[in-house]
């Protein structure tokens, strides 16, 4: 791999090599025949050679840079359990150009470094050759207030109950969602480019908990052409995987009408067609039904029942996000589903001195359709609808499954919209809202979960956003049974005040 800035040892020796062939060349046509003449030129064209090589693979790996910038981004992949990672762009293009790994199709985080103005990372070295590794992160603060406790306290997913005489505000300034990630790019067995990826945040492994640790969002390796990707390993879901724009990318609406978003161990296949400016993709997983890094409260008495979740998704783009402003494709449409089953262990027996272990099987299943529009060069929309039932486990349903009293699953819907406008290329707002519905005829612990936000990225350059977020939140919880037997719920609310600096590296 050739750095920009350096000159390559190789490149000296064949200055001087070239020297000596001018030299030798002077003395006549006895040094035409010198053999010594004959093997510098051989030395000259093997060289010659090799920097050709080094220079094509050098264009080749900032390719792969900017696909990866596009798909990860500031908001790289959203950890496997309540975060996304960039919307469309996580499943539209090949890895070169798009794998979930980690956006796939074009809408980057804020302040995504999308255009030219990227900066060219240095070589990192491995414990074997041919391997070419780039090493990147963000070093990410952010300062929180809200007007009622949230839980977590650093990236809200839902409003706790209010405590009578209890103030309720909070101020949180947490480091968590800084990251670090590697992009491994292997030998290229003929149309296949092989690699792989590893991404964390520094959140301990459950998000709830507010803990400082190290967060696995992806590890997995790829095998990737113009027309088929084949990846196996911790990745980002399948269905329903578009994302708002939000300085909060780590809740993103998680819980709150934004299913999908997840990681979750898997193998996946992807077939991408392109006519034009037109881009159809044609994925399909199977996936761990129980990751051990998604625990929505249901996981500690539930298990495996021997048969992977399933999850399929088609989706069709037009246009080019280098076109415009707003750095989105002019059109996005897809659908994807998901369906599995789970094993949930309960005592039937009252008696707590006997113990009668049972068990039930949950089916879950959900729908989900997705939709962008980028109506002029600075404005656009995007959104999503998903219905399903016990889907928990994507981050949809409230994070709920199963009714543990009457053992069936928790059915839900839910969906969100946000508006995108930039005032300038390097400063942009976004505003949104989402809610998840879970039947209460079902009898969830939590009804209705709703979030709404307003936001403003400033990008002063590419390695750098300041961001500004207001957000409102309101979560109805059970609060007991009406004389007859019907759940009440009671509403609370409160606002979050959201401020982001992030370098990237």
């Amino acid at each position: 791999m050739i750095h920009p800035r350096r000159t390559p040892s190789h490149v000296q020796a064949l200055a001087g090599s070239l020297a000596g062939l001018i030299l030798l060349g002077a003395s006549g046509a006895l040094a035409a025949e010198d053999p010594q003449v004959q093997k510098l030129r051989e030395q000259l064209e093997r060289q010659q050679a090799i920097i050709e090589s080094q220079e094509a693979r050098l264009q080749q790996q900032e390719r792969l840079l900017r696909d990866l910038a596009a798909r990860i981004g500031p908001a790289a992949p959203a950890p496997a359990n309540l975060v996304p990672a960039a919307a469309v762009a996580r499943t539209e293009t090949p890895p070169a150009a798009g794998v979930d790994a980690v956006a796939q199709l074009a809408l980057p985080e804020p302040g995504a470094e999308t255009r030219e103005e990227q900066a060219r990372p240095g070589p990192v070295g491995t414990r074997f050759a041919g391997l070419d590794v780039i090493l990147g992160g963000a070093l990410r603060t952010t300062v929180t207030t809200t007007t009622a406790r949230m839980q977590p306290d650093a990236a809200p997913f839902f409003v706790l109950p209010k405590i009578p005489g209890v103030p309720e505000g909070t101020t949180k300034i947490d480091a968590r969602l800084s990251s670090l990630f590697f992009k491994i790019r292997g030998a290229q067995l003929g149309d296949f480019q092989l690699g792989g990826t590893i991404y964390a945040y520094l959140f301990d492994g459950d998000l709830l908990s507010g803990k400082y640790g190290v967060y696995p969002g992806m590890a997995y390796i790829d095998a990737t052409s113009d027309k088929w990707r084949f990846a196996a390993g911790l990745q980002q879901d399948v269905f329903s995987p578009m994302i708002p724009t939000m300085v909060d990318r780590m809740s993103a609406f998680a819980g709150s009408g934004n299913a999908g978003n997840s990681f979750k161990p898997q193998l996946r296949v992807e077939r991408f067609f392109v006519n034009g400016p037109d881009r159809l993709v044609l994925q399909g997983a199977v996936a761990d039904a129980l990751p051990s890094n998604i625990k929505p409260g249901f996981v500690d008495s539930t298990e495996n029942t021997g048969v992977p979740n399933f999850e399929g998704r088609i989706a069709w783009t037009r246009g080019n996000d280098q076109e415009a402003t707003l750095p989105w494709p002019k059109y996005v449409l897809g659908v994807s589903g998901a369906t599995g089953r789970f094993r949930t262990l309960y005592d039937r027996n009252p008696d707590p001195a006997i113990s009668e272990i049972s068990s039930y099987t949950t089916t879950l299943n959900g729908v989900a359709v997705e939709g962008a529009w980028r109506v002029t060069d600075r404005f656009g929309v995007q959104g999503e609808y998903y219905s399903g039932k016990a889907l928990g486990a994507y981050l949809a349903t409230a994070f709920q499954t199963v009714n543990s009293t009457e053992r069936k699953p928790i059915s839900s819907d839910g969906y969100w919209g946000e508006a995108a406008y930039y005032w300038t290329p390097k400063l942009h707002s976004h505003l949104g809202y989402g809610i998840d519905r879970p039947d209460r005829g079902d009898g969830p612990g939590i009804g209705d979960n709703e979030t709404a936000f307003l936001n403003l990225f400033w990008d002063p350059s590419p390695m750098t956003t300041l961001g500004f977020e207001a957000t409102w939140r309101q979560t109805a919880l059970l609060a007991g049974f009406d004389p007859l037997g019907r759940p009440v719920y009671v509403d609370n609310d409160g606002f979050a005040f959201m401020l982001s600096s992030e370098l990237r590296f």
